[in-house]
């Protein structure tokens, strides 16, 4: 059971802090008392040597003893301040750190939290989502807008099922790089504005013709489905380009194929290209880009019949 009397760890440095500077300012009185005491007692030797009786060595001994003493009086209050000053430094930059902890622990808590509400509903809206497509299925057969709604529901159930798996897994590991201090808080600054257009500049979509994996501009894994657009990073799209794994947006197929999966994707079936593993293609390799996305169909007309005139001699 926590002890509700017992202080936390940033009351402790509070605490510690409010002591240092009160300890402070009682030492910055004492300094301005010694000052003045050291002022005294150097003025006091200096009329002993200019108005008094130079053979009273005991005398001048004594000036000289007080005037030492305030001074050293003085220069050991300076090091006290300088010590208590850098161990104020020292308890201001922890309690600095302990806040970010506990803003950083709140924050990564909190998204657990929701990351486990998702996980609990995500179950609950594909269960509903399959009774609600299976009901309109059943009267598909004579009403074409139930038919299509039936389509449209089981298309987004599958896109959404595949796409909460990257990203309930991208949200875990999000949380504990805010926990550890590697990943900004949500709601947080973040900087660098012109990096991250900068980045975004960096990117290109492309049409994929194959299903694929590929690491963003950030080095987050992501999954292209086939027939489907995919924004990536420009080396990315562009060794995709020179694999004929992916085409241009104005390619005439993007027209006809866009969406013909239907979501109907797994990122983990052997046939999905890595492209990050593919190499660039050497020179040899290298096909005119121009001619691929030009779309030539090669026409046989071998069967044709053909008539053609010739000119001979008569005999």
């Amino acid at each position: 059971m926590k002890n509700p009397f017992r202080k936390s760890s940033v009351q402790t440095l509070e605490t510690t802090i409010a002591s240092l500077e009160k300890r402070g300012a009682h030492l910055a009185a004492m300094r301005v008392a010694a000052q003045t005491a050291l002022e005294k007692a150097i003025i006091a030797r200096q009329d002993g040597f200019l108005a008094g009786d130079l053979h009273d060595q005991a005398a001048l001994d004594k000036l000289k003893d007080a005037a030492d003493a305030a001074a050293s009086s003085l220069s050991s209050i300076d090091d006290a301040i300088a010590a208590l000053s850098q161990h104020k430094t020292t308890a201001e930059h922890q309690l600095t750190v302990e806040r970010e902890r506990i803003k950083r622990a709140a924050a990564a808590d909190k998204l657990v939290k929701q990351i486990a509400g998702v996980e609990a509903a995500l179950p609950c809206y594909l269960s509903q989502s399959r009774n609600l497509a299976g009901a309109l299925s059943e009267i598909s057969h004579f009403h074409f807008e139930s038919s299509q709604i039936a389509s449209f529901i089981q298309d987004a159930m599958s896109k959404i099922e595949i796409a909460a798996n990257f990203a309930l897994s991208d949200l875990k590991a999000m949380s504990h790089a805010i926990r550890e201090g590697h990943q900004t808080m949500p709601g947080e600054t973040t900087p660098a504005v012109a990096a991250v257009e900068q980045r975004m500049a960096e990117t290109q979509t492309v049409f994929m013709l194959r299903s694929t994996h590929y690491r963003d501009n950030d080095g987050r894994k992501r999954f292209a489905g086939q027939w489907e657009d995919a924004t990536m990073p420009e080396a990315t799209a562009q060794r995709a380009l020179d694999r004929a794994i992916a085409v241009p947006l104005t390619d005439p197929r993007r027209a006809q194929l866009r969406g013909m999966r239907g979501g109907d994707f797994d990122p983990k079936a052997a046939d999905v290209i890595d492209l990050d593993a593919v190499a660039a293609p050497t020179s040899a390799a290298t096909r005119d880009l121009a001619i691929d996305n030009a779309n030539f169909t090669v026409i046989d007309r071998s069967a044709e019949a053909r008539t053609i005139q010739i000119e001979v001699s008569r005999t």
